[in-house]
């Protein structure tokens, strides 16, 4: 080789190694800077400025799964290769043989009788090993035979369904899926806790295996279902959902969605503060906790609406109790929280504790309201009405409401006495009120009433109808002792206490 050439070469093999060099460098500084967590060597740069730190980019965060994807489901409750039973119909096909072909059956003792080879046992196999073993069966009979298997109807899958549903029990399945096992229990109450269903697998070791399945969640956001299938044994339970305001969404969607129970009679008691304690049946529809009270005659003056109570008895034999506010909504003037009720329920209406102080407590808003009494019957007893007078009002009204109409002394309104029977101290208590000053507007003096309360206007039959009710007549046994005692007074109160009194005091 020529000197030329060889210098030729050798300035050849520097460039390229020069550029070579600099595209190396050039790819690290780029590596470096996509990829900073790696560590690599920065090129020397010869009177180059300072250089910035790489750019770290955001690593984008894992895609969320939802909550009922497979992959979150436990491994025993995973889809696993469906096994031949007892019950199972399918079908064998043999190419070239058609008299060997076969569809029925599996018997009880998971067997199939086949032409050619007699019986095949198909306990536990998947559709795939009963094909292949049928097949080795045939391939002593028959060069190469083509089988093919199927499974045509697959055998019901026996579960049982308990909780929150309307018929608890065991039931067979030919869909094996949570949907239909709710349906084929009727449907789930409107208290059941559609976001944790619970399944229950006992496994062949006899360990128990469970899973909660969000069925809520789909409903709400359109997300795919669980894809959970059912196997024989399994137990299918929907918790009892606590009644909280903020849920109540909830369970508005849970009692009107495909698979809630439908709407049956419901026998409740109510007892408490309401005008009729006693047993109903509310019809078909209107098992809520507002058509109760309003047909046990809604609630009376003394009930606490903050702590309405619904017993409960559960499936397990627990007792749970739900306070329920009813007031707040009512003064707040917001949804009411109408719990539902269903059969054995029974709600009581507590009493106002009068000993402590409940300025927050609007009583003649709840007397005004559709939850209480619609009316209250009111006796008035004067001489200007020509003895004692019985009518209705409405629930809410005061004093002066009782007295608008009737032919009372305006002298008289001065004396009027305000007679209520108080249950707890059976006794009569009676409240001297001044009606003369309530019309002039002084409010403490026009009280709202109650039903069965008794007004006495007359000074003078306010000193005789006291002295009788503390002397002669107390103590009174219960209410009803009480009024008859007023209804002796119908035929005039003159014959009732001998002397003609003064009309005019």
């Amino acid at each position: 080789m020529t000197k030329p050439n060889k210098i030729a070469l050798s300035l050849a093999g520097l460039y390229s190694t020069a550029w070579t060099l600099s595209l190396t460098g050039l790819l690290l500084g780029f590596n470096s800077k996509i990829f900073p967590q790696t560590a690599v060597a920065q090129p020397i740069i010869p009177n180059s400025q300072q250089i910035l730190p790489p750019l770290s980019l955001p690593v984008p965060p894992p895609p969320l799964l939802p909550a009922n994807s497979s992959q979150n489901l436990n491994p025993a409750f995973r889809n696993r290769p469906y096994r031949l039973g007892p019950g199972d119909q399918i079908s064998i096909q043999v190419q070239r043989f058609p008299e060997l072909n076969f569809a029925g059956t599996i018997s009880p003792e998971s067997i199939i009788v086949l032409s050619l080879i007699g019986t095949v046992n198909l306990r536990g196999l998947t559709v795939e090993e009963a094909q292949q073993r049928i097949r080795e069966r045939f391939a002593q009979f028959i060069k190469n035979p083509q089988v093919s298997a199927s499974l045509l109807v697959q055998r019901p899958v026996i579960v049982t369904v308990t909780g929150q549903v309307a018929r608890p029990g065991y039931y067979p399945l030919q869909t094996p899926q949570i949907p239909a096992a709710l349906a084929a229990a009727s449907g789930t109450t409107p208290t059941a806790e559609l976001r944790a269903v619970r399944v229950r697998r006992t496994l062949p070791g006899g360990a128990v295996a469970e899973q909660i399945v969000d069925i809520l969640t789909p409903l709400q956001t359109g997300i795919s279902p669980p894809d959970l299938r059912l196997e024989d044994g399994d137990a299918i339970v929907v918790p009892y959902q606590q009644a909280t305001p903020d849920r109540k969404s909830d369970r508005d969607l849970a009692s009107r969605y495909s698979l809630a129970a439908a709407t049956t009679p419901v026998q409740i008691t109510i007892t408490g503060e309401v005008a009729k304690p006693g047993f109903y049946t509310l019809p078909a529809g209107s098992g809520r906790i507002s058509a109760a009270l309003a047909v046990g005659g809604g609630v009376t003056r003394q009930a606490d609406l903050r702590a309405v109570l619904v017993r409960r008895t559960l499936l397990d034999g627990r007792s749970v109790e739900e306070p329920i506010d009813l007031y707040t909504p009512l003064a707040a003037a917001s949804d009411l929280l109408d719990f539902p009720l269903t059969n054995g329920d029974i709600i009581f209406v507590p009493k106002l504790d009068e000993s402590t102080k409940n300025l927050d407590y609007d009583k003649a808003l709840v007397s005004r309201s559709t939850l209480s009494k619609p009316r209250i019957y009111v006796r008035v007893l004067s001489y200007a009405g020509g003895g004692l007078t019985s009518f209705y009002l409405e629930n809410g009204s005061r004093l002066l409401d009782a007295l608008n109409g009737l032919p009372v002394d305006a002298a008289n309104l001065r004396k009027v006495a305000l007679i209520r029977f108080d249950q707890k101290q059976g006794r009569a208590i009676d409240r001297k009120l001044d009606a003369k000053a309530a019309l002039e507007g002084n409010v403490a003096q026009n009280p709202v009433l109650e039903d069965n309360d008794v007004i006495v206007v007359g000074r003078n039959l306010v000193e005789r109808i006291g002295y009788a009710i503390n002397t002669v007549t107390r103590p009174f046994r219960d209410i009803l002792g009480f009024l008859l005692f007023f209804e002796q007074l119908r035929n005039g109160v003159d014959n009732l206490f001998g002397p003609v009194l003064d009309r005019r005091r």
